[in-house]
């Protein structure tokens, strides 16, 4: 008893198994490989029999499933006397195991059927989202060939616009090429003949435009032409001497004026301060001022005269110890009244043939001499002279012997000589000094001498050292 029960036991476990593993799935363990050929052939065998005796009793489609119930069954028997086995999942309905009780295997085949429905609906309803999934792939495939060959086509139409504007873009720059070669030798071609053009242009334009005036305006800016052509530094210092010369214009005479007159009473100032400064002739001097050599020469010698007696009026001074020490120096009398002479400089001029005698030197360019001195009179002031003192007819008014009272417009405009060397020296920056003239300028060098001593005690003072 104890031996069926635990074989009924067996039997009802392994039908439990059976039934498991038709619900959940073929994993099940496989028997070995040797075993399966013979088993298989006992199963059709089986299989066969079952038809046969009960051939009302089976449904059709459950032969299958009964050989697998018997083969499991063999199975598990043949695996209880195995020490070791092994594990597969086989996947076939053929290794199903099939219960031997009417109602498990009627519900086992209820279950069966609902999942076979269940997966043909879940089928159905895959089938019709893939065929609508594939609709929908078909369309959006439809609508990018479209897109792709619009924009193909508007892409091939643009590369042809391109290319139009291209090839006309090419023409028009080996039209453009060609337009500038021509130009260019047109150009060389024209080159030498517009060069010889403009030379010849240039040419007339310089003959035919005037040169512009040599005059004071020219060179009143800049105070280092203006030095140079009339030794003052600055312009408002050469308007203060023309006013100077020009306050005796209605006592003593002044030199010609007003619109009758070629130049304007600072240019002709200008002209005579140009020539005492460089020496010039009066030809260049013409040239310059755009006038006649005779309107220079006229302004030259009245302008010289007038500065003379205008100058003569300035007081200068000496220091009395100075003139005792100056050498060589000689003694005249000139109305009534001692002057010493105090020979400065020496002025040279050539003898003319016809005048030529004892007194001159002999020779084809023969030259004498002058000398320019200056004369001090008791009262310790100081004038300037070329000759002798019969040569001197005139002198300034406080040049006397007994002391002078001066004017406040002298004292304004007293000037005191250190040392009549420095002065001397300072005179002969006026370039006329030293020129050899001839024999007939001997009265403009005495008064140029004169000129130039007051513009040198005008423009430096004190003139020298103590």
């Amino acid at each position: 008893m104890e031996i069926n029960s635990g074989s009924s036991f067996q039997e009802a476990s392994q039908e439990e198994k059976c039934v498991l593993a038709a619900h959940y799935g073929p994993e099940l363990e496989v028997p070995a490989r040797s075993q399966l050929p013979s088993r298989k052939k006992e199963q059709r065998r089986r299989s066969q029999q079952l038809t046969q005796e009960h051939p009302a009793n089976v449904p059709s489609g459950l032969g299958d499933l009964v050989l697998a119930a018997e083969w499991m069954k063999d199975t598990s028997e043949s695996h209880c006397h195995q020490d070791s086995t092994e594990v597969a999942a086989l996947r076939d309905h053929n290794t199903y195991c099939i219960p031997q009780e009417a109602e498990t295997l009627k519900s086992l085949v209820r279950e069966l059927k609902d999942t076979v429905h269940r997966q043909s609906e879940l089928l159905f309803s895959l089938q019709g989202a893939l065929e609508a999934s594939q609709k929908e792939c078909q369309a959006l495939q439809e609508k990018v060939d479209a897109e792709n060959w619009a924009l193909l086509s508007n892409l091939r139409e643009h590369v042809s616009q391109l290319e139009t504007e291209n090839r006309n873009l090419r023409c028009e720059r080996d039209q453009l090429e060609a337009t500038v070669q021509r130009l260019r030798k047109e150009l060389d071609a024209s080159g030498a003949t517009v060069l010889s053009l403009s030379r010849q242009l240039r040419g007339q334009h310089r003959t035919q435009a005037p040169h512009g005036a040599f005059s004071l305006e020219s060179v009143k800016g800049d105070a280092k032409w203006l030095r140079f052509y009339t030794s003052f530094d600055e312009y408002p210092r050469l308007t203060a001497f023309l006013d100077f010369l020009l306050d005796g214009k209605r006592e003593e005479g002044s030199p010609e004026s007003g619109s009758h007159s070629a130049l304007s009473p600072e240019n002709q100032l200008f002209l005579v301060l140009v020539r005492l400064r460089l020496g010039l002739l009066l030809q260049d001097l013409a040239f310059r001022f755009h006038i006649s050599e005779s309107t220079a020469s006229r302004y030259w010698l009245s302008w010289t005269e007038f500065m003379e007696r205008r100058l003569k009026q300035i007081p200068v001074t000496c220091s009395q110890r100075y003139v005792d020490a100056f050498k060589p120096q000689r003694l005249i009398q000139h109305h009534d009244m001692s002057l010493v002479t105090l020979d400065c400089a020496e002025f040279f001029f050539e003898a003319q043939g016809r005048t030529r005698g004892r007194d001159t030197p002999q020779g084809p360019r023969a030259r004498y001499s002058m000398s320019g001195c200056a004369l001090a009179a008791p009262s310790g002031f100081l004038t300037f002279g070329t000759g002798t003192g019969e040569e001197l007819p005139t002198l300034p008014p406080f040049l006397q012997a007994g002391p002078v009272e001066l004017t406040a417009q002298q004292e304004a405009t007293k000037r005191q000589v250190l040392s009549l060397r420095s002065l001397t020296d300072k005179a002969f920056s006026f370039r006329f000094l030293r020129v050899v003239h001839p024999q007939n300028m001997e009265g403009q060098v005495g008064r140029a001498w004169i000129i130039s001593c007051y513009l040198a005690c005008l423009l430096h003072e004190p003139m020298g050292l103590p």
